[in-house]
């Protein structure tokens, strides 16, 4: 017969990975269930992350804004109205199940590294380009293999979307009016899907693109 207390440890152990595991299954179940509220977290809040987390926090999505220096987006906040709230890059991804990068492009394996796991299950849609004069050899690295294969290989647990990258922000400050067409690109369709939402709730027409 085991001691006692070897088996109240072993009791103690398989609880834990159920609860994560449960954790990580309603987590995955949120992300491509349809029905599911949309609350998008914004990684970079800058002409391009501020211009969609504005427009979808008008329409009615719960947004946060994240960067650095949350302090610093009260300008941001009052534009986007009552559904916007801003927090560190942690919180975003804690209150999200949508999270948008809007980063520069060589700060994407940093993020990966740091916050890969709480990313992980989650519908993620990376706006960013990668340009050699700014993000330097990494930029070449992801052109060399393609940019959105790339970036779905820094977060393989994620539900990948690449989108928002092929306009310039200014032309959808406004709303795009359905005229302005979004390229998106996606590694289910769960997430495409909602992809496809998010860019009509911007007033523009989303465009399928390659596999990933």
């Amino acid at each position: 017969m085991q001691p006692r207390f070897q088996l109240s440890r072993r009791a103690l152990v398989l609880g834990a990975v159920a609860v994560t595991t449960g954790i990580n299954i309603r987590t995955a179940m949120a992300a491509d269930d349809p029905t599911t509220p949309r609350h998008i977290g914004i990684i970079g809040a800058g002409q391009v992350g501020g211009t969609l987390g504005r427009l979808w926090a008008r329409v009615g999505y719960p947004v946060m804004f994240s960067s650095r220096h949350p302090d610093q987006l009260q300008i941001t906040l009052a534009e986007a109205g009552p559904n916007a709230h801003a927090g560190s890059v942690a919180q975003a991804i804690a209150f999200a199940n949508v999270i948008v990068l809007a980063v520069p492009y060589k700060a994407e394996p940093e993020i990966a590294a740091q916050y890969g796991a709480a990313l992980s299950g989650k519908i993620l849609i990376d706006a960013d380009n990668a340009y050699a004069f700014r993000d330097g050899a990494l930029a070449n690295e992801a052109h060399a293999e393609g940019v959105a294969r790339y970036s779905a290989h820094l977060f393989p647990q994620t539900h990948f979307v690449r989108a928002f990258n092929s306009v310039n922000a200014s032309s959808l400050a406004n709303g795009g009016g359905g005229n302005t067409q979004i390229l998106y690109s996606y590694t289910d369709n769960a997430a495409g899907a909602v992809a496809s939402e998010l860019i009509k709730a911007t007033g523009s027409v989303p465009v399928r693109g390659h596999e990933l």
